[in-house]
């Protein structure tokens, strides 16, 4: 283990929180027992929190060398956070996660490993071990085995396991911090790196395990958002000068809620209807919205 002083590093482990006491010290626990060979940091950047995250995370910098608290209170936005923590760090790649989940035991080794060849890496969201069994089932488990795509037109990386070499994020510059992409700015970033004609590399042993919302009112608002953020990404998407995805695609959304409209009446796939509906009616939102700016 090398210290923070190495001006050499390879990599910094950037952790976006906000009041995550609860989360943060496994989240901390995880991340530093890695046996990666590699020269690295991690970085908790506090999001201007009112809970003791950023004591917790002081507590280990002062036990542990290679991990330092930023500080990023002068604007709400997870994305802001983002930013933040990779211009304050030097490494020659950076690798994000959420403080809320936890890194797999190999997710440092190897996704530090896969960023010496490839610019943008991602990998696996593990969802057994930090939900319930229908909770996991609720969105399907295809996040486990590939990476997402938008559409089938490009590949995604996960927000909340996502690696880039620092010369690919000069190149097509941060994380949008436009609060309207909350949701899909992980989707939007990749877009940005695909078309530069960054290819994105699965590393399949770069494991996160990833918590999903459980309460009702927050899945609601949290799907709701994500929605709204699609129509944003199909307008980039024009703009950039390649064919939108088809038109009428989610009608198939439509047609599975108005089938599957029973599992309200159960606590456990109510969780999936839930998340589709307000997915929908998002972007419902979103695309009347600019349909009524444009006229």
């Amino acid at each position: 283990m090398t210290s923070n002083d190495d001006r050499g590093l390879e990599l910094s482990v950037i952790v976006p929180a906000h009041n995550e006491e609860a989360a943060i010290a496994n989240q901390i626990d995880a991340i530093t027992s890695s046996d990666w060979d590699g020269t690295w940091e991690l970085i908790v950047v506090d999001n201007g929190s009112t809970d003791a995250t950023a004591e917790i995370v002081r507590g280990y910098g002062q036990r542990d060398p290679r991990v330092r608290l930023v500080q990023a209170g002068e604007q709400p936005g997870r994305n802001y956070a983002r930013n933040v923590g990779i211009n304050a760090s030097t490494a020659r790649s950076f690798a994000l996660t959420d403080a809320d989940d936890i890194a797999g035991s190999g997710w440092v080794r190897a996704i530090g490993t896969a960023l010496r060849d490839h610019e943008l890496v991602t990998g696996p969201l593990e969802l057994g071990r930090l939900n319930s069994a229908f909770m996991a089932a609720s969105r399907g488990r295809r996040h486990e085995s590939i990476s997402p795509t938008f559409h089938n037109i490009f590949p995604a990386a996960h927000g909340n396991n996502f690696g880039m070499q620092r010369a690919a994020w000069t190149r097509i510059g941060g994380f949008d911090e436009d609060p309207r992409l909350l949701g899909s700015e992980d989707i939007e970033i990749s877009m940005r790196a695909w078309l530069a004609g960054i290819r994105l590399y699965f590393a399949t042993d770069a494991v996160v395990h990833y918590r999903y919302r459980t309460e009702p009112r927050v899945l609601w608002q949290q799907g709701r958002r994500y929605g709204r953020s699609r129509p944003m990404l199909v307008r980039k998407l024009i703009e950039a000068g390649r064919a939108r995805p088809p038109r009428f695609g989610g009608w198939r959304s439509w047609a599975w809620l108005a089938v599957h409209v029973p599992d309200l009446l159960h606590p456990e796939p109510r969780a999936g209807w839930v998340w589709v509906a307000a997915n929908r009616l998002g972007q419902l939102d979103s695309t009347t919205f600019v349909r009524c700016a444009q006229n």
